[in-house]
């Protein structure tokens, strides 16, 4: 039998010997006094010296730790020659009720429990009686009558009603049963504190396992750790609990690794020598307003083509003609190399568009809440890992099938996503499911491991969820973009912009399309980065529909590692850390209750609207210029519906088709709309399934046609652009002139805030200046040059590069009042499209190395969890494997470069005397590289 010491607390003292002796164990004890856990440092330096002075002694096994966590008193406990025995527990109250889970559902219950136990009893003196004037100031008792010979009576008062608030934290007084001698009487402690602060009272059957636990376990488990001889005990924050580590001093021969290696691709094989060189690229950026296209040349490092189209978002291939039918001819039959950029899964993802998905999930063993994952359909089943990746329970391929029958036949799916806790360390699981799935539906499968190494699951799920649902958007838009090459003769292969600026091949992102979210925006920070070679500045990127802006240092603009937020929705999507503001050349100029705002809605241009529909527009002006006095409050019933080329929706309903019938005959403001189909009032007309079905536009006056006015822009109808403008001058009661400058100046202000935005955004939540009434009073000294007090000043340490087509009308001011230079590149309207075709492919995985309870060490990120008694070993296996890995990945995204940056980071923490703790090291290899014509183009034949 082994031998064991117990050092605990004494509230463990009554039920430790009672454990004892019902199991027939020959323990030794030593109980040190309760109430430690409110001095952590005391704990931890008496735990440590009780367990000192067994060092060195043959006379006992293992030593037993009564404490848990306990204000983490506990943590940074040295194992010496012998293991240390550690419950799994928060504190006392856990290890009576037999778990943390108990506990647990104990607080769910009732957050404010004062909770007693008969060794709790036994130890501690409970809290007097207000009525005696007694209180705690940490563990020394206070009485009334010296606070106020200390304080006077007024300040004791005072004090007492301070130290005497945590009455007011509770509802229940509760005694835990443990079965203890004398449990009657000790019980009558909770009865007397329930009645007299009119708590509720129960008794709660306690549970004894833990402690049993703790006294006859040898290996660590869910609820017990091992500590082994010169481990320390380290607390894990993620799990909330004790777990063990080794010194840092036990790696002295990988110290010496530097934080980043490179490791050059040395194979025979290797193509990188003689890379598959593209000469003329073609690069598309199908934007939320315009669809922009450039042909590269690579050789001569220059545009050879450019153009720009309305996207037209009922059917994008009919935008993207119309820029490809801008490019040189001869030119596009030599393309080698198509890179695409497209707002679609941002879109898509956001207006909550996509086909049913059934999500299945492999939640830690008891600890998921179904309403902890608010998604539906979704089935949780079998297939449990520990966090380490170690299997608890396997998964039912048979249960699996049933499942999805169920899904697909009551829920109609049509592709599902699987998510289980620590699919990340082992996908071994999930993919399992995901070939169950499969093989019993056919349909398509996205496995949360698959778009994240990162550990939440439950974050994982939803990013799975939302792949999965507009894989359909995204393959129909390749296949259209793929019709459009074909039918120009072009065999070019095509990839596609990820969030994070990186390219993938189409197949792929076929797959994997919520990589996609931020495209276009990420291909505009690339296109801004080539075109000016400048790796220090602020990007500012105006388009049609937004402002974006995104800040570059040393080349890299700042990723979103930890995931970004999709429509509200957390994700893992790696994607720039950018600002997005609903600021663009064809954001609604409204007049509302006085004020002139602008965005964040998007109109067509009225400029564009009389270039494109100018057939009955001037009947449709005329009936608003007879009704100005009614649009004086509010003047969106100006804005005019015109219709466009997509197709209604099916069956569509009597009102819809009014409005349909009538605008097949000329535009309509929504004013006489209203009147003219008996709706009532605009806001009664039935418009929303045929604006998001593309079937109408809605137009109206927008920063585009000032610029019209202004002359400063000359790309479509100046007449219609300057007569809405004298119509909103009209209603708003202002000088036409001193109204257009006026807007544009305000304009101009909400590019220079958001640059100011993406500066502070680097230190501080720079949204809160909205809401900061100094910080508008400095903004309107800057933007009016002070006052007769003071100036407001700020400067730039770096640059402000403009692009997208408005940019040179906005951005050179902006720069101007926060100091610093404006770069205005030369083809800045076409920066997405240079973007997209001049990015990289980059791969990137991570592995962690992490000691276990055992002395060994974990591979955690790669399938099936790989262990080794050797630190060294270990980490020369992920280095190659991590190696391999990459290089296969960049292969199959397109590109044959081999070269290899790997870095390194340790998670060291101290123990209590100072000691380092190796609590893991985290490895990450990246790959980047030109794609490869040939390469990407058998990667789009699924060769």
């Amino acid at each position: 039998m082994a031998r064991v010491h117990l050092i605990g607390c004494a509230v463990l003292a009554i039920d430790i010997a009672r454990v004892a002796e019902k199991n027939g164990l020959d323990i030794t004890t030593r109980f040190l006094p309760g109430g430690l856990h409110n001095e952590p440092a005391r704990l931890k330096r008496e735990l440590q010296a009780a367990i000192d002075e067994t060092a060195g002694q043959d006379r006992y096994d293992r030593i037993a730790v009564g404490y848990g966590v306990c204000g983490l008193g506990s943590v940074g406990i040295q194992a010496r020659d012998r293991p240390l025995v550690f419950p799994r527990a928060h504190d006392c109250i856990a290890m009576f009720l037999g778990s943390n889970t108990a506990y647990k559902r104990e607080f769910s219950r009732y957050p404010g429990t004062f909770y007693f136990s008969a060794g709790w009893c036994a130890e501690k003196v409970q809290p007097r009686s207000s009525e005696q004037r007694k209180a705690w100031m940490g563990d020394r008792e206070v009485t009334f009558e010296a606070l106020a010979a200390e304080y006077g009576r007024e300040h004791a008062d005072t004090v007492m009603n301070f130290l005497s608030s945590w009455q007011k934290n509770y509802q229940r007084a509760a005694f835990i049963d443990t079965g203890a001698p004398h449990k009657e009487r000790y019980a009558q402690n909770a009865i007397a504190m329930a009645r007299k602060y009119g708590w509720k009272h129960e008794n709660i059957p306690g549970d004894l396992r833990l402690l049993e636990a703790l006294l006859t376990a040898d290996q660590t488990g869910d609820d017990i750790l091992v500590v082994p001889p010169g481990y320390f005990t380290a607390f894990d924050p993620i799990k909330g609990e004790l777990i063990a580590a080794p010194p840092d001093s036990r790696h002295q021969t990988t110290a010496a690794t530097p934080d980043t290696i490179y490791l050059k691709n040395t194979d025979a094989g290797d193509t990188s020598a003689r890379e598959d060189r593209v000469r003329f690229g073609l690069g598309v950026d199908a934007g939320g307003t315009y669809t922009d296209a450039v042909i590269y040349d690579f050789e001569e490092n220059r545009l050879r083509g450019k153009n720009k189209a309305l996207t037209t978002r009922w059917d994008f291939t009919i935008g993207i003609e119309a820029a490809l039918d801008g490019l040189p001819a001869a030119l596009m039959r030599q393309v080698e190399l198509v890179a695409v950029s497209t707002t679609l899964a941002t879109n898509a993802i956001v207006e909550g568009e996509g086909q049913p998905v059934g999500l299945i999930l492999m939640p830690p063993y008891g600890r998921f809440d179904p309403a902890d994952i608010p998604y539906e359909p979704k089935a949780v089943i079998d297939g449990q890992l520990e966090i380490t990746g170690v299997e608890k329970c396997p998964p039912d391929p048979a249960q699996v099938r049933r499942v999805a029958r169920r899904m697909v036949e009551k829920n109609g799916v049509t592709a599902f996503a699987v998510s289980g806790f620590a699919g990340s360390v082992n996908p071994a699981h999930e993919l399992i499911i995901k070939q169950a799935l499969k093989t019993e539906t056919g349909l398509s499968v996205t496995c949360g491991h698959e778009l994240s190494d990162m550990l939440d699951f439950k974050t994982r799920a939803r990013t799975a969820v939302l792949n999965a649902r507009i894989i359909p958007r995204l393959e129909k838009f390749i296949g259209e973009m793929g019709a459009v090459l074909s039918r120009r003769g072009i065999a070019a292969p095509m990839v596609v912009v990820k969030g994070d600026g990186s390219l993938m091949a189409a197949e792929t992102a076929r797959d994997r399309p919520v990589e996609t979210v931020f495209s276009g925006p990420a291909a505009s920070v690339a296109g801004a980065l080539h075109l000016t070679g400048c790796k220090d500045a602020i990007v500012v990127d105006i388009g049609g529909t937004t402002t974006d802006t995104a800040g570059l240092k040393g080349g890299q603009v700042r990723i979103c590692e930890s995931g970004t937020i999709i429509g509200g929705v957390k994700t893992h999507v790696r994607a720039l850390d950018m600002r997005t503001a609903g600021l663009g050349g064809d954001s609604a100029i409204l007049w509302e209750k006085g004020v002139c705002r602008i965005g964040p809605q998007r109109l067509a241009p009225v400029s564009w609207l009389g270039h494109a529909h100018g057939d009955g527009l001037a009947e449709t002006l005329r009936f608003m210029e007879n009704r100005l006095h009614l649009y004086r409050a509010d003047s969106r019933p100006m804005q005019i519906l015109v219709r466009v080329g997509a197709s209604p929706p099916a069956r569509v309903s009597a009102d819809e088709k009014k409005i349909l019938d009538l605008l097949d005959k000329r535009p309509f403001s929504l004013d006489e709309l209203a009147r003219r189909t008996g709706a009532g009032h605009w806001r009664l007309l039935d418009l929303a399934r045929l604006e998001i079905n593309g079937g109408i536009q809605r137009c109206g006056l927008t920063p585009t046609d000032l610029l019209h006015v202004t002359g400063r822009l000359d790309r479509w109808d100046t007449a219609t652009a300057r007569r809405m403008a004298a119509l909103m001058a009209e209603v708003t009661g202002q000088n036409q002139t001193e109204m257009v400058a006026g807007l544009l100046e305000k304009v101009t202000r909400q590019v220079a805030e958001e640059l100011l935005k993406k500066q502070l955004d680097e230190e501080v939540e720079a949204e809160e200046m909205e809401n900061c009434p100094v910080c508008r009073q400095l903004l309107d000294n800057l933007f009016a040059g002070g006052n007769a007090a003071y100036t407001v000043k700020i400067a730039f340490h770096r640059p402000v590069i403009g692009i997208g087509a408005p940019a040179a009308c906005f951005v050179p001011r902006a720069a101007e009042w926060m100091g610093t230079e404006a770069i205005l590149p030369s083809d800045a309207d076409v920066a997405n499209a240079v973007g997209a075709i001049t990015s990289e492919v980059m791969v990137r995985q991570q592995v962690w190395i992490a000691p276990d309870n055992d002395g060994a060490f974990l591979i955690e990120g790669i399938e099936g969890a790989r262990r080794f008694t050797d630190f060294d070993q270990a980490h020369a296996w992920a280095l190659d494997e991590l190696k391999r890995r990459v290089r296969d990945r960049g292969r199959a995204a397109g590109t044959s470069r081999g070269d290899v940056e790997i870095s390194f980071a340790d998670n060291i923490s101290s123990a209590g005397d100072g000691t380092r703790l190796f609590l893991g090291r985290t490895i990450t290899a990246s790959l980047k590289g030109r794609p490869d014509r040939g390469l990407v183009a058998g990667l789009n034949q699924g060769v």
